[in-house]
């Protein structure tokens, strides 16, 4: 009898330590989610926003007005969707 009440303390306190590993694993996960989220909305508006000032500078330098902002807002932006593939391909290759 008090063989089986070893082995059952043996058991609940492994499932407690399984319990407890299995919460903390969820919590990195929804910590490396959030922080891969922010990165790639970085990666885009930061790119967007470079773009952005150098079209206004070019527009003010060569006077011409909406062109300048048009193309380098585009570059910009294809720079910022560049950059998340590059992020994209970076994570896959570490899984």
């Amino acid at each position: 009898m008090n063989y089986k009440n070893k082995n059952l303390e043996k058991l609940s306190k492994k499932l407690e330590d399984l319990d407890i590993q299995n919460e903390n694993t969820g919590k990195i996960k929804k910590e490396r989610g959030a922080s891969f989220g922010f990165k790639i909305s970085t990666e885009i508006i930061a790119a967007l926003v470079v773009g952005v000032g150098i079209g206004l500078i070019v527009d003010n330098y060569f006077n011409t007005k909406p062109f300048g902002l048009i193309i380098f807002f585009i570059f910009g932006a294809l720079a910022g969707f560049l950059n998340v593939y590059r992020v994209m391909r970076r994570i896959e290759k570490q899984r």
